[in-house]
């Protein structure tokens, strides 16, 4: 606890074109310090460093800056199919992260517990459209035009009983991947659980879209990444596979602040209506 603030920091477009594989990279230090917070706690989900452990990885960090204190792992695939997660000795990320930093003081926070999933939706996204749902009926009873305020969420929950799935990113493709089917075939998905500890990052929205600005800050609003202090298991969380068996529990953290670091998808539409314009000067 202590001045939290929720980090997002780069974006899916660095994974997906190789030419960003070998230079999106970034430390805890320097983004917290970028955030105004030098020395934070921080966590969250991200993109282990390629140049730390050799290949494309997930991450799940776990750092105390000022403290020198780094409790993080990474999750990767090995070439027979299988996943492995281990300690990740580095303050270097690369590619993309969803982060919460903080002072990591003692202070208040809101329990959650859950169990015996009725619904479609994971843990995760019942919370925001919980929360976005509740901001709208406020909002309309206000008379308020909803859109303008959000609530922005980091924690950390456990999956105490129940399995889950996840995937964990193989190495990186030679080629350009178009998002969405062919991402979702390339990745590689597990049943993984129980007893996982999640870190979760989550937002009701963006609170800087506008008629003007439709895609605000281009953030992500959901990321959750888990790993197990009794198995090699971990992996970025989608939901859980036995909806009668699962139970979770967590701590989360209101954060009022949101910050947008190396925005990738404002980098991508620059560059895109950059060659459109020289296609048109071309031809006039």
């Amino acid at each position: 606890c202590g001045n939290p603030r929720i980090i997002d920091i780069g974006g899916v477009p660095n994974l997906l074109d190789p030419k960003h594989h070998d230079t999106a990279f970034f430390t805890i230090p320097q983004v917290a310090e970028d955030v105004g917070l030098k020395g934070a706690y921080v966590y969250g989900a991200g993109a282990a460093s390629s140049k730390v452990v050799g290949v494309n990885a997930e991450l799940m960090p776990t750092e105390h800056v000022s403290e020198n204190c780094r409790c993080s792992r990474y999750s990767k695939v090995l070439e027979d199919g299988s996943h492995t997660m281990e300690k990740y000795n580095s303050s270097e990320f690369g590619l993309l992260a969803n982060l919460i930093a903080c002072d990591g003081k003692q202070g208040n926070v809101v329990e959650v517990r859950a169990k015996k999933r009725i619904g479609k939706d994971n843990f995760v996204t019942c919370m925001r459209t919980g929360l976005a749902k509740g901001l709208q009926a406020e909002d309309e009873k206000n008379e308020k035009r909803f859109g303008t305020r959000q609530i922005g969420i980091g924690g950390v929950f456990k999956v105490k009983s129940g399995k889950v799935r996840g995937h964990v990113m193989p190495d990186f493709k030679p080629t350009v991947m178009i998002d969405g089917p062919e991402v979702e075939d390339w990745l590689q998905f597990y049943e993984m659980g129980p007893d996982l500890t999640c870190l979760s990052v989550f937002l009701t929205g963006d609170p800087t879209i506008a008629p003007s600005n439709p895609n605000g800050l281009d953030l992500r609003l959901e990321h959750t990444h888990f790993f197990s202090q009794r198995t090699n298991e971990g992996g970025h969380y989608h939901f859980d596979t036995t909806p009668d068996e699962v139970e979770y529990v967590g701590y989360f953290l209101p954060a009022p602040d949101v910050y947008r670091v190396a925005n990738a998808f404002k980098r991508e539409r620059i560059v895109a209506e950059k060659k459109r314009r020289e296609e048109k000067n071309s031809r006039d």
